[in-house]
This record gives structure tokens, sequence and C-alpha cells, in this order.
């Protein structure tokens, strides 16, 4: 997977170097509306959705996407996507199912942290670079104060009610990879076994 791509889905990043200083933060007028966004993310427990991913290609990937916070997160790409993401809440496992091989980092290393970390802080390791409030959307964009290279993340929310819609990552080349939601329930128990990582068959061994 190209890493522009996946970094789509917070999970990966370019190694980028020299990223464009953020702008301004938002105005403290803004400060209720963020501290809603906040509140609305911590009471996220579970999250099942179909998503639709826009690459900077133009390119459109479809799948589900399994969230049980804190720590674990499945995305599912359709057939015939090959690829495979799993956070059990210590380890990110990047699958591609055509090649038979996994890439594993320490989530705590990749973006897809701040989807499901304990506590969804903005003062705590992230900065807001942007917040817009408009048409009956609020639109918040952040980097990671740690890694700004890891590209800002901007997460767009319908208001009335609150709802996350889509996320849209922009990374250091300035390519944007934009991941929008339908159909998304919220609480309810998701099967343990979305969550675990099954070991790829060896490629080089006998069918």
């Amino acid at each position: 997977m190209h890493a522009g791509l996946a970094l789509g889905i917070l999970v990966l990043a370019p190694a980028a170097v020299g990223a464009p200083p953020p702008p301004p933060p938002p105005q403290a007028t803004d400060a209720g509306a963020i501290a809603r966004i906040e509140g609305y993310l911590n009471r996220i427990n579970t999250m099942q959705s179909r998503f639709i991913q826009i690459n900077p290609d133009g390119s459109a990937w479809q799948g589900n996407l399994y969230v049980n916070r804190p720590g674990k997160f499945r995305f599912e790409y359709d057939a015939p996507i090959p690829h495979l993401l799993i956070a059990n809440g210590i380890w990110f496992y990047h699958v591609d199912k055509e090649l038979k091989e996994t890439n594993v980092l320490p989530l705590v290393k990749t973006p897809a942290q701040f989807l499901v970390q304990k506590t969804v802080s903005f003062s705590d390791g992230l900065q807001v670079t942007g917040f817009q409030n408009e048409a009956g959307l609020l639109q918040i964009s952040m980097i990671t104060r740690d890694n700004p290279e890891l590209g800002e993340i901007t997460l767009t929310f319908s208001d009335g009610p609150l709802e996350l819609r889509r996320w849209t990552i922009r990374d250091a080349q300035d390519n944007h990879t934009q991941v929008t939601l339908q159909n998304t329930r919220f609480g309810g128990r998701l099967p343990s076994k979305l969550f675990k990582y099954v070991e790829q068959p060896d490629k080089t061994s006998p069918e």
C-alpha cells in the first residue's frame, strides 16, 4: 500500500521532512465547540461503519470499519483491495493478503492512536491548527505535537446532532486522502476476533 493511501485511514505516514509550520491556533471563541467535539469522541465506545476512501490519485476504495475504544480497530477493504488493517490495543498490523505479508508497528507510533486512545484531548499531545463552523458542519484540523510530519488531520462533523462524518489527511507533500463514513452505528458489542491478528501463511509454502 502506498504510504499516503494508508495515512488516509490514520494509520501509516510518509517519512516526510520539513513539513510547513502549522497556521495559528483557533480563536478562544471556538473553545466551546471544540469541547463539545472532545466530549462526543470520548463517549464513543464502539463504532461500526461502511466507508469510502478517496485516494490522492482519485481512486476510490470501500470497506467496513470497526472501532472498540480504547485501542482497537479494524479496517477491512472490499475485494479486490487486498489490505487489512488491525490494531489490538498495542500493535498495529498492516496485512497484505495478496502478498501474504504483514507490517507491524507500535500503535503509539502511528496517527491511529488518536482514533482509539483512551481519552481524546486536543490539548494533550495534539495541536489544533484550524476550526470552522458553518453550514451545519464543524471542522477541526490538528497535528500531533511530537510528530507533525505524520500529517494534518481534519475531522468533519454534522451538527444537530453532532456526528463524525469524515476525515481528511494532508501530508507534507500536500496530498489529500479522504475517508467518508456511511451508515454508522454506535454502541453494542463487537466480536473480539475482529481485533485479533491472524498470521498470514508463508507465501513460499506449497499450496
